[in-house]
């Protein structure tokens, strides 16, 4: 499968998600017929990801077999994810009420990964969501205090906090010491990157923070006037594949996704990302009346953009919140998947 035919694919999924589930249902089943009839679909798409997705869109649709035959495709092919891939089975008995089966899978991965937050965040919103609160409070208060022992490393102190209020609240419950214990710092911090001379540090708390640092970015309805608006961009081998020709959207965004992950990793902070709109940009650059390489211009308008919450996109989003590409999937089934989204 060549990669544009891969990105049409996406495409396809990515339009059909924001719809009803049984039309998507019906375009994954199809996507998956595609790649089984195409030893190649390895090398473009991420099949065990389409398998994932139409587990949940099952679930959706009340055909509880159908989405556990497909979630039980994730543990035997040796699906990566967080939490464990068997609590995709889990999760979904949860929602359907056989709590007894759940509860046996749910034991076995805490077993086998005790140091799981998401294993702990997930059982507990899926309990939660079930009326079974006590049970979920369990899972919450495991999760919060491992979350707040190991210093949030997952950023996930603040949902845990709110679905175990939630429990606590339906139990009768007033809030604990543990509902405003705040997470202790790592051991080890990365070394802060160098600042602009013009971009102080603001310390909150005795901790020292970085400035924003904008990405820019062509969302979707920019990227086909690309070779017309940006040129310097069409140019570069970040949108372009190995035979040189011009990438997808999709692929484009997986790509910046990458970017991103290793400037974090690297120690940078405060990641927003700027879209870049071609009349917004021109407009700015008249009344600014800024000069200078493209590239320089571009970084300027990013950081202008920076001083308008509104109109840039903070990254990364959380795992349940929409993606920040604009693709309306979740982050974790978009570009935070496994192997760096759906299109490799």
């Amino acid at each position: 499968m060549h990669v544009d035919e891969a990105d049409r694919v996406y495409r396809e999924l990515r339009e059909a998600a924001a719809g009803p589930p049984e039309t998507y249902a019906r375009v994954l089943e199809r996507a998956l017929a595609a790649c089984a009839a195409d030893p190649a679909a390895d090398e473009c798409l991420d099949v065990l990801e389409l398998h994932d997705e139409l587990a949940e869109a099952y679930d959706r649709l009340g055909r509880v077999e159908d989405a556990l035959r497909h979630a039980d495709v994730l543990v035997e092919r040796g699906y990566r994810s967080a939490p464990d891939p068997r609590c995709r089975r889990a999760e979904i008995l949860t929602r359907h009420g056989r709590l007894q089966e759940a509860a046996t899978i749910w034991d076995e991965v805490a077993r086998d990964t005790p140091d799981d937050v998401w294993l702990y965040n997930n059982a507990g919103l899926e309990y939660g969501a079930m009326g079974e609160h006590e049970v979920a409070l369990g899972w919450l208060t495991k999760g919060l205090e491992l979350a707040v022992r190991t210093g949030d490393p997952e950023r996930l102190v603040g949902q845990l906090r709110d679905l175990r209020a939630e429990s606590l609240a339906a139990l009768g419950r007033e809030p604990d010491g543990l509902q405003t214990a705040e997470p202790r710092p790592a051991a080890r911090t990365p070394a802060p990157r160098p600042r602009p001379a013009d971009a102080p540090a603001q310390v909150t708390r005795g901790r020292v923070e970085q400035p924003p640092v904008a990405w820019a970015w062509l969302p979707a309805d920019e990227y086909p006037h690309l070779e017309q608006r940006w040129p310097d961009i069409a140019d570069a081998s970040t949108v372009r594949d190995e035979a040189g020709g011009l990438i997808g959207h999709a692929t484009y965004c997986r790509r910046m996704e990458g970017r991103l992950r290793e400037a974090s990793d690297a120690g940078m902070t405060a990641i927003r990302i700027a879209p870049l709109r071609w009349a917004d940009y021109t407009a700015w650059q008249e009344e600014s009346r800024e000069e200078g390489e493209p590239a320089q211009l571009r970084a300027r308008y990013a950081a202008d953009l920076c001083n308008d919450p509104t109109r840039v996109i903070n990254w990364p989003p959380g795992r349940n919140e929409p993606c920040w590409c604009g693709s309306g999937r979740k982050y974790k089934k978009c570009c935070a998947a496994p192997g760096a989204g759906g299109v490799r």
